[in-house]
């Protein structure tokens, strides 16, 4: 590629890159929503698309928000998908600059003066990056919607030149930040595309960002294979109890803490690759069963960890979470047995000799096998007239 066509690239990924900023497209707002016809309307009036074919996917009817969708044709069946998310994380980290936070050109001015005497490396880091011209802020910029306008950049030179082998399906989704129906709803859908259109998919690439700390060259590849990630969670039930007296029931959320603090960065769940070192698990939730105040401890809590593979199966994550979460749980009953010994009076742990795990599927088997033997005792006492309905309770068959 000659030095006039790597900048009318470049010109056009920067400028894409800011109108996608603009656009503000915060996760599970109207933003959001909107941005999915918005960008639609923007790639049909766009000159270098004017013979692509471009429509949008509704994520769940009544949903409110859409896949973007773009067919960039040369010639045959062959085809590259290029994705991305277009939803961002909140900009309320940006405190008074929040205002700036989807204008990447202000946003950056602004982010030099603020930095200007700060001394911290980091910081200093930032400012140098700044200062250089070769660096622009802004939320979602980076995460993702410059990967976005690099991929746009791409299908906009494919489109102009003469008779290009192959074609470009472009397609952009919400929600990645969330639970990613988005993703789940795109490959859904994506055989139904290539059998419509005729088309042969034999890569695709994810246009998302890749961390580099160092002199950028890292950020710029484009990797093999992917990542497989796993969000399990432990379900903590306890005994609650007045705060008063402690001793008479077990914290939930005393457990989950032992949890978490074992599983996170454990190296039973980092999965290296055959060239990278794995990425270790870290808590993305802790929080118990409470709606508000109150004095009694409580009863039920909850963590959630960020669990990433290249080569475990899921059950094989889980055998692992699962030991970890019970010598967690045993470790912290016995340290709080320890403690207990300088306490006067009996307490609920004395009973407890362990903390039975049990993974969720076998809890749902076990209640369904009990709401089955109890509608079976019961219906056995209705045949025998030994349980008399009331008034307002009524069989209902259909």
């Amino acid at each position: 590629m000659n030095g006039e066509a790597k900048s009318s690239l470049s010109g056009r990924a920067m400028r894409w890159a800011i109108a996608l900023t603009e656009e503000k497209s915060v996760t599970g707002t109207g933003g959001e929503a909107s941005f999915g016809p918005w960008l639609a309307d923007e790639l049909r009036r766009e000159a270098a698309f004017r013979h692509a074919e471009t429509w949008t996917i509704e994520v769940e009817p009544e949903d409110g928000r859409h896949c973007v969708a773009m067919l960039v044709r040369g010639t045959g069946r062959a085809t590259i998908v290029l994705t991305g998310h277009y939803d961002t994380v909140t900009t309320r980290d940006y405190g008074d600059l929040e205002d700036l936070a989807t204008q990447p050109q202000q946003l950056t001015q602004a982010l030099r003066k603020t930095l200007a005497m700060a001394e911290a490396p980091a910081v200093r880091r930032a400012r140098d990056d700044f200062a250089s011209g070769e660096f622009l802020a802004g939320r979602g910029l980076l995460d993702m919607k410059a990967g976005l306008a690099a991929g746009l950049a791409v299908c906009a030179a494919f489109a102009e030149s003469t008779k290009a082998a192959g074609n470009f399906l472009f397609i952009a989704v919400p929600d990645e930040e969330n639970n990613s129906v988005d993703a789940r709803k795109a490959a859904q859908v994506l055989t139904e595309i290539a059998g419509e259109h005729e088309l042969d998919i034999f890569a695709a690439i994810n246009l998302d960002a890749i961390a580099d700390d160092g002199d950028g060259s890292k950020g710029r590849v484009i990797a093999l294979g992917t990542v497989g990630k796993l969000l399990p969670t432990a379900h903590v039930v306890g005994v609650p109890a007045h705060s008063g007296f402690p001793l008479s029931g077990l914290n939930a959320a005393t457990i989950a803490a032992a949890i978490a603090a074992r599983v996170e960065w454990a190296s039973e769940l980092t999965d290296d690759s055959r060239s990278l070192p794995g990425t270790p698990p870290s808590l993305l939730s802790i929080r118990d069963g409470k709606s508000g105040y109150d004095v009694t401890t409580p009863a039920a809590a909850f963590a959630t960890f960020n669990v990433l593979s290249y080569r475990r199966t899921p059950d094989e994550v889980l055998e692992r979470f699962d030991r970890l979460c019970a010598d967690a749980a045993s470790a912290c009953l016995a340290e709080l047995k320890r403690r207990r010994h300088f306490q006067h009076g009996s307490a609920a742990i004395d009973l407890l000799q362990t903390i039975p795990l049990h993974r969720y599927e076998a809890v749902l088997d076990r209640l369904d096998a009990e709401a089955r033997s109890r509608l079976g005792a019961v219906g056995a006492s209705l045949a025998a007239g030994d349980l008399p309905l009331p008034e307002q309770c009524r069989l209902v068959t259909d």
